[in-house]
């Protein structure tokens, strides 16, 4: 689908506004500074596609119900639809005619396809807002069209997820960085404690009895220590105790002293206090009661006597209050009885003016008698209707009548002849060349194409490095594979990383060796020392000599033997005595010889770490070996055949310019020939030397001209013959015309005189008549309204008065002087004296009445409140003050409590002893020494605490040792772990190959496959984005993750590759976004009906290069879908003038 034409007929600030759109542009730029009615334009594509929103917009000019905008549509089929859209809710579709007959509904589903407005604001309609927006959903996985970019992971879950798992296992195995949770290490870490075991187990021997006696002396110090700490903890209980109870016992002394202040209380119950409490509240309420009761009853009596009621102004009360309401219509009446007699005068008036405007000498009763029917008044009019009507008709065919004659004699000066040669063949002919000429413009565009193309391709080829200095030759040449240069760099990192890791083994072995052999000679030095080794020596030496004396017992070698055993005696007890050093001495000496082998391993992988270096760059060298270039590191030449495999497509791409170049010029020199011969037969002058092109176009136009003369004969002869034969039916109408007027006059003569007009009355005449018959009836009736409203008001005004002077004469002879309403309005003041004073006597006698029946009760409550409290106090020491008896019955009260309280805590701490004994252990009890005493024993047993955890541990480590040397690992078992270890390092090390293999294998594999499932969406927005970016981003990239997640890279010529999440800047994200959009659209429209796209001021962060490259790939998708881009930059509209040149269809708002 296209747009052809847009007609915005009335819409926004838009009034028959039409915006064409040229068939071959290859984009069209609609520009218009702001407010010059661009937001209107693009809103009015979407209402006309889909509907006017039900919210009514775009009304501020125009009405709602007369908005209209309009369009010419044509598909891809070629099929065309010319169309109106009003607002409303059904048949909204229209022809784009004046009677603007309704379509179906459906009639834009052939051009909308699926595409509804949603869908074609967001994918078809963009600005940089939308743009941005659309690009980032696009990029998600679960975006609206995500699926299309990701697919090539589609499938691939299951063995990534399986790549992943045997990596993991692997890893779980064995890695390059130590770490306690690899099997790989903690079987390393078995096989070095089972060494050091081994080594550790030989020299445990000889201290068992010196264990035993020190248990023993240890468990007889704790023993005593236990005993002599219970005794100082029973010492510091009961000290503590005496010292608690002592402040409770003075409680309870203070207590009873106070209770013997209260003896004559004694066979008073404690619950005397609360009844004597609250028989005392209620006298003293009840005296206050009836103390404010009688000034309640004397103060109402005083108000009774001095209230009065007029009582004969109460009983008239009602009369004068309907007397009041009924004021408002008296004084009414009396304001407008003048107006309305006034009005009546004015209707008799305006009847006697109608009687003369209508010459009639008579009264209004006549004049009402000779009212003319209503159908009379109908026929007269509807005469005066048609006569008009005919009047105007022959008017309008006299007026026909002459410019159709006019016309005929300016046709007759102005004919001149037309052309003899019909150009049609001509025509013909050059329309079958015509679609090879917009092929043959676009020459001058491929060659500077392709002169700019082959300077990129040399700067690009400078700037590789290594350098190449015959670029045919090397990509002739066989190049080595990516993958297989991946491999080996992988190879070389691994042998780069064992190198290091080898050399940093090396060093640090090398530093811990020094370290033992300076402890080893500090020892050494310190003083003579035993070795295990000088021991067996001796021991040796000693049993050679009992072997030669034995066999010849001579006193020579009797004295040797002697001496040699006195040596190994000595050197025994040399050991023991040293023993702690012998030991670390051995034990180093078993490091350092540990540590010797380290070095040797550590040695041994640098040297084969060094080799696998060496073999890499052999590899590299063999790779690149019928390559004429110098290859250097791996990474720098992977990155070189990277940048060569886009220079290869760049060397095509010239190829092809070079091709499409040659091919053109071909055809030009094919149609020159025919177009010569055209312009020969068709009588054209002016080739010359002309392009082919620019002869054709010249061509065109005089083909034109000369179908315009050809043209204008034939149409000049129709003219004419059309206009005398509308001069001849004009004729014929007005004779006619004035046959109908003879009769129409007739009739009207017979009805005149209905009216009482002349015979001969004109049309004005009667119609005037008309107008004065029409309003007799109205003013009449007005006249009778009035006079009826007067006679009322005299008779309600007369009757209001006899009422008032009625009730004043009864209830209020002094206003007997005054007005009608005044006096009303005094009777209304002194009716409601009256009532309120009555109301307000009787609220006070039944406010007296009530307060005299409450004095009376509280009065009684009052003596039995009295005789209660002195049945209360009768038992009292105090009978006759009852308050100061309540006042020391509560006191002895709170004594009794604090008492119960104080003995009560005494008992909770006394730990069963008795009130009595506790008095007898503090008979000479001094509290500051007692205090003393016990900070003492605290400080004692604290000492036995620390004491005796010391010597538990001591015993539980000697216990240790015991058990350890009881139920130690001995060295056989240490040398059989140590063999079990190095089985186990060995299978593990089998299993990790096997795993690493497997991963290798099935990743390269995935790799494949997802090369050849690339979706071609992803290929075109590729190649879309290096021409928006102007090569500075090469292509895109997919790059998948963990989980087998995809993640999108952009990629320099370099190789460089960048997130486009993140890493991108603000401008080179929209252009990314850009890419994506039109890839899609392309793809979209390629499959279904195409869908134009509208794009509203898209490049506000492109600068003028990447402006330039935007221009250029919206008009690179003119062949599968339409562009129409709205801009307020004059920039752009320079910027695309340059680049598009005839391809650039410019429409200004």
């Amino acid at each position: 689908m296209r747009f052809d034409t847009l007609d915005i007929i009335r819409y926004g600030s838009l009034t028959n506004k039409v915006l064409p759109f040229r068939q071959n542009a290859r984009l069209h730029l609609i520009y218009g500074p702001n407010e010059a009615g661009k937001s209107s334009a693009l809103r009015s594509m979407s209402d006309l596609l889909f509907g006017f929103p039900h919210v009514a917009r775009d009304d501020h000019l125009h009405d709602a119900t007369t908005l209209r905008v309009g369009a010419s549509l044509s598909s891809r089929n070629g099929s065309e639809l010319a169309f109106r859209r009003r607002r409303g809710r059904k048949n909204t579709l229209l022809d784009n005619s004046d009677d603007e007959r309704s379509l179906s509904e459906d009639a834009l589903q052939p051009f909308l396809g699926a595409v509804d407005r949603t869908v074609f604001e967001r994918a078809f309609g963009l600005d940089s807002d939308r743009l941005r927006a659309g690009g980032v959903e696009m990029l998600e996985h679960d975006g609206e069209i995500g699926s299309l970019l990701f697919s090539a992971a589609s499938g691939l879950t299951g063995l990534s997820s399986l790549r992943v798992s045997l990596d993991a296992e692997a890893e779980n195995i064995f890695a390059q960085r130590r770490s306690k949770e690899r099997l790989f290490y903690q079987a390393l870490d078995r096989h070095d404690d089972a060494r050091r075991l081994e080594k550790l187990h030989e020299l445990r021997a000889g201290d068992w009895k010196k264990l035993i006696e020190e248990a023993t002396h240890l468990e007889r110090e704790l023993a005593e220590i236990h005993a002599r700490r219970t005794q100082v903890k029973l010492n510091l209980h009961a000290l503590t105790l005496r010292r608690s109870l002592e402040p409770l016992l003075r409680e309870i002394d203070l207590d009873v002293n106070a209770l013997e202040g209260f003896s004559d209380l004694e066979h008073v119950p404690a619950s005397v206090e609360p009844k004597l409490d609250a028989a005392l509240a209620s006298h003293q309420e009840a005296e206050q009661t009836v103390s404010s009761l009688q000034e309640q009853v004397s103060r109402l009596v005083d108000t009774l006597a001095a209230s009065t009621v007029n009582d004969e102004i109460r009983e008239a009360a009602a009369h004068i209050r309907q007397l009041y309401a009924d004021k408002g219509i008296y004084l009414k009446a009396r304001e407008d009885l003048p107006r309305v007699i006034a009005e009546a005068q004015e209707f008799e008036a305006r009847l006697g003016q109608l009687g003369k405007r209508l010459g009639i000498d008579t009264n209004d009763k006549s004049l009402a008698d000779q009212q003319p029917t209503d159908a009379n008044l109908a026929l007269l009019r509807a005469l005066t209707m048609e006569g008009r009507e005919l009047s105007r008709s022959l008017t309008a065919l006299d007026k026909q009548l002459s410019e159709e004659t006019q016309y005929l004699n300016e046709l007759e000066r102005n004919q001149r002849p037309g052309s003899s040669i019909d150009p049609k063949f001509f025509t013909e002919r050059l329309v079958a060349i015509q679609p090879t000429f917009a092929e043959i413009d676009k020459i001058d565009l491929l060659t500077v194409k392709l002169a700019r193309t082959t300077a990129d391709l040399s700067e690009a080829t400078a700037r590789l490095v290594p350098s190449v200095d015959d670029l045919d030759a090397v990509l002739a040449a066989p190049l080595p594979d990516l993958n297989a240069l991946s491999e080996l760099r992988k190879l070389e990192d691994q042998a780069a990383t064992g190198i290091r890791d080898a050399m940093s083994r090396l060093n640090s072995v090398q530093d811990e060796r020094q370290n033992i052999i300076r402890e080893i000679d500090g020892l050494e030095r310190a003083e003579y020392l035993v070795t295990r080794s000088d021991i067996l020596n001796s021991r040796s030496s000693r049993q050679n000599l009992w072997d030669k004396y034995r066999d010849a017992p001579t006193a020579a070698a009797g004295l040797a033997l002697q001496a040699a055993m006195n040596e190994s005696d000595r050197l025994a007890d040399l050991a023991f005595a040293g023993a702690e050093r012998v030991a670390r001495h051995s034990q180093l000496k078993a490091q350092l010889a540990e540590k010797d082998h380290l070095m040797d391993d550590a040695v041994q992988a640098e040297a084969v770490a060094q080799e696998a270096h060496r073999q890499t760059q052999s590899e590299l060298a063999q790779l690149f070996l019928g390559v004429p270039v110098s290859p250097s590191t791996t990474g720098q030449m992977i990155e070189w055949r990277r940048s060569l495999a886009e220079l290869e497509r760049q060397r095509h791409a010239v190829l092809e310019l070079q091709d499409d170049v040659t091919k053109l010029r071909l055809t030009e020199q094919r149609i020159l020939p025919a177009l010569v011969s055209i312009s020969d037969e068709a009588g054209f002058e002016g080739a010359g030397n002309l392009p082919a092109v620019a002869l054709g176009r010249a061509l065109d136009r005089h083909l034109s001209r000369l179908a315009e003369l050809w043209q204008q004969g034939r149409t000049s002869e129709i003219r004419r013959s059309a206009a005398m034969d509308k001069i001849n039916d004009l004729d014929e109408q007005k004779r006619r015309a004035r046959l109908s007027i003879e009769q129409w006059q007739s009739t009207l003569s017979d009805a005149a005189a209905l009216l009482k007009v002349p015979f001969n009355a004109t049309i004005e005449m009667i119609e005037a008549a008309l107008e004065v018959w029409r309003e007799v009836p109205e003013i009449v009736a007005q006249r009778n309204n009035r006079q009826r409203r007067v006679d009322g008001m005299k008779r309600d005004i007369a009757a209001f008065e006899a009422t008032a002077a009625k009730l004043v004469r009864s209830a209020a002879a002094d206003l007997s002087g005054l007005s009608a309403d005044a006096a009303v309005d005094i009777l209304q003041e002194r009716a409601q004296d009256a009532e309120a004073s009555y109301r307000h006597r009787r609220a006070t006698e039944e406010q007296l009445t009530q307060a005299n029946a409450r004095y009376e009760r509280c009065f009684a409550a009052l003596q039995d409140a009295k005789e209660n409290l002195q049945d209360i106090s009768s038992g009292l020491p105090d009978a006759e003050n009852p308050i100061e008896s309540r006042r020391r019955l509560k006191r002895r009260n709170e004594a009794l409590e604090r008492l119960s309280s104080s003995r009560r805590r005494f008992a909770e701490n006394a730990e069963g002893q008795s009130e009595d004994a506790v008095r007898a252990s503090l008979t000479d009890f001094d509290r500051a020494k007692a205090g003393l005493e016990i900070e003492r024993l605290q400080k004692a047993d604290a000492n036995h605490f620390e004491e005796y955890g010391e010597l538990s541990a001591r015993l539980a480590e000697n216990l240790r040792q015991r058990r350890e040397l009881e139920t130690g690992k001995t060295a056989e078992h240490a040398v059989f772990e140590r063999l079990s270890a190095e089985e186990e390092a060995k299978e593990l090390a089998r299993q990790w190959v096997v795993l690493k293999l497997a991963a290798r294998v099935l990743g390269s594999s995935i790799e494949a496959f997802r090369e050849t499932q690339t979706d071609p969406v992803m290929n075109r927005a590729s190649l879309a984005f290096s021409m928006l970016t102007g090569g500075a981003f090469s292509r895109l990239v997919q790059e998948y993750g963990e989980n087998d997640v995809l993640h999108l890279m952009a990629e320099r010529p370099t190789g460089e590759r960048v997130p486009v999440k993140g890493g991108l800047s603000e401008g080179t994200g929209d252009q990314l976004y850009l890419a994506l959009r039109l890839a899609f659209l392309e793809d979209y429209c390629l499959k279904n009906e195409p869908i134009p796209l509208i794009a509203d001021d898209i490049f506000q962060t492109f600068d003028d290069d990447r402006t330039a490259a935007g221009l250029k790939a919206l008009a690179s998708t003119s062949k599968t879908f339409q562009t129409i881009l709205f801009t307020h930059q004059r920039s752009v509209v320079e910027i695309a003038r340059r680049e598009l040149g005839e391809g650039l269809d410019l429409i200004a708002m």
